[in-house]
């Protein structure tokens, strides 16, 4: 019958803090101080291999391993590498330091998790880190809060002081939404806030003005009405690939309370300027950008545009400037730049400057804009449209233009509603290659001469304006030595309504065929409303019956918006 014989080991035990602490213990003793709640085992002796005497304190869970692991050095393990220098001892530093060199919202506890409600904690680590009194507004304050992916859910608006650098995981990777009404997203504050206590924009000054702030790689998403963010006399500050996204749809109803960035100033001196937006992406609001202010320098560049009611809007909410001395709304919104975005399905205009002077708009493309969300016959708006004299549009390429200008299928019944309405200067970016040219003939008629046939047109504003037209232009002839090039410049009077055309022209090829191709104009009401809104470029040709042309032309354009009184 086996013997069952049940024992308790028990481990020597005693006080670390009292008496002469932890004694040496034997090897492979284990020792426990009851008071520390600490436990150790012997070493052993040098003799059977152990590196030293002593005892060897055993990790447990009332450790600080800050305080065992409380060195750190960069690839300490590896000779080749010496961070103090050569000759230098290496830089060693807390376990704790170098863990606090990257600022996590996790660290203010903020899980990312559609559970929680984000606001408070968000908002406390904005604070801490931009507001707190012991490192306001130092340069060693100026960190980066690292918001990791997640779904960061917000009830009231975040408040962004100066030198706030909030760094996501990406646009729709790194989201912060809310579907609170009237309650933007983010807004900046000047540094007169405090922890806890956002400064009002009547308290802003050039001196404390939101400033030098670094947003990137996050979507503000609004599921209601709302401002994604608003800019409150904001400068010199970044925007890199954030997406400001709300829940509008083409046909919805147009609210100037539903915006995805909103740029205001306090006065002529205290504005919103030099801010930059970078790879961003605006989508779903009445508005992608909007500004009632003298707002300037600001510029937008590779962003993209889509899904909106109007893209750029400028001055859109003013009935008039006011003139007095420091309001800030002297001008409207002035020197701003839009530069290699893409602008789709908008609904209205992609850009509308109703004030502002001094905005340009480069080497932008525009796709199925301005037709409240129908196809490029069906135009319901301009593409861009400058209400005020001296914006400007260089090398901007529009949908709109091979539909409306020389598809023939719209020319009749289709209004040429203009890429480009109001006073402007204009370039545009598309060379365009017509169908082939072969000969027209003469007419029987003297009178009548060389036969022209609609090959294009081009739009005529509605409301009165003097426009001119350069029509840059090759002509090479397929079969026969004949190369011609040439500026058609035509002039349309907005008074009158009348037109003219000029051809200054350079020749090379057989003498005989330089003139063998020519132009003429009219101006045309396509729809019937008895409005003209197209002038026809017609070509004629009485080049050999056997000759094929072709035309490739660019088109600049400058209107100047007058009455009838002249003014």
């Amino acid at each position: 019958m086996a013997v069952v014989q049940i024992s308790r080991i028990q481990v020597r035990r005693g006080q670390k803090n009292a008496g002469t602490g932890v004694p040496q213990l034997a090897s492979g003793e284990f020792g426990w101080a009851v008071d520390a709640r600490e436990l150790y085992i012997g070493n052993g002796a040098v003799s059977e291999g152990s590196p030293q005497v002593g005892n060897t304190k055993v990790l447990t869970q009332y450790d600080n391993i800050f305080d065992l692991a409380d060195a750190y050095t960069y690839r300490s393990p590896d000779a080749w590498m010496n961070t103090g220098g050569v000759g230098a001892t290496a830089i060693t530093r807390t376990l704790q330091d170098r863990l606090d060199d990257r600022v996590s919202g996790r660290a203010f506890g903020l899980t990312g998790e559609t559970t929680q409600i984000a606001t408070t904690k968000l908002q406390n680590a904005i604070d801490q880190l931009y507001l707190n009194d012991a490192n306001k507004g130092s340069i060693g304050s100026r960190v980066v809060l690292y918001l990791e992916a997640g779904e960061y859910i917000v009830d009231d608006t975040i408040y962004i002081p100066p030198y706030t650098n909030i760094v996501g995981a990406g646009s729709d990777k790194t989201v912060i939404r809310t579907s609170t009404l009237n309650k933007p997203i983010f807004q900046t504050v000047n540094d007169s806030s405090t922890v806890g206590t956002p400064s009002s924009h009547a308290s802003t000054t050039t001196i404390n003005q939101p400033r030098d702030i670094h947003i990137t790689g996050i979507t503000l998403e609004s599921t209601v009405v709302n401002f994604c963010m608003i800019l409150d006399s904001c400068k010199d500050s970044m925007f890199e690939d954030v997406k400001f996204k709300g829940n509008w749809s083409s046909g919805d109803t147009i609210n100037d309370s539903d915006v995805g960035l909103q740029l205001n100033n306090l006065s002529s001196t205290v504005e919103t300027k030099n801010n930059s937006f970078k790879n961003c992406k605006f989508s779903n609001t009445s508005y992608a950008v909007q500004s009632d202010w003298d707002t300037n320098n600001n510029n937008w560049h590779d962003c993209e545009f889509f899904d909106l009611g109007y893209g750029i809007g400028f001055g859109t909410n003013l009935l008039s400037l006011d003139l007095t001395s420091g309001s800030g709304k002297n001008t409207g919104p002035r020197d701003n730049l839009m530069a290699h975005c893409y602008f789709h399905d908008i609904d209205r205009q992609a850009i509308w400057a109703k004030f502002g002077v001094k905005n340009f708009s480069e080497h932008n493309k525009f796709d199925l804009c301005g037709n409240s969300g129908s196809a490029d016959n069906v135009p319901s708006h301009s593409v861009i449209k400058f209400e005020r004299p001296g914006n400007i549009s260089k090398d901007d390429i529009f949908s709109r233009t091979a539909v409306l200008s020389y598809d023939a299928s719209y020319w009749d019944g289709v209004k040429y509603i203009p890429e480009i309405e109001g006073a402007v200067d204009a370039s545009f970016g598309q060379v365009h290659v017509l169908n082939t040219i072969t000969r027209t003939g003469i007419d029987t008629n003297p009178a009548i001469g060389i036969i022209h046939q609609k090959r294009f047109r081009v739009p005529a504003e509605d409301d009165v304006a003097n426009q001119r037209y350069d029509i840059d232009y090759v002509i090479t002839s397929r079969n026969y030595d004949s190369f011609r090039s040439g500026i058609l410049t035509i002039n349309v009077n907005g008074i009158t309504k009348t037109v003219t055309v000029e051809d200054n022209q350079n020749f090379t090829g057989t003498t005989s065929y330089q003139d063998a191709i020519s132009f003429d104009v009219l101006i045309q009401d396509a729809d019937g409303d008895t409005v003209d809104d197209s002038i026809d470029v017609r070509v004629g040709s009485i080049m050999p019956s056997d000759d094929v042309s072709q035309i490739e032309y660019k088109v600049k354009l400058r209107k100047t918006i007058v009455d009838a009184t002249g003014e």
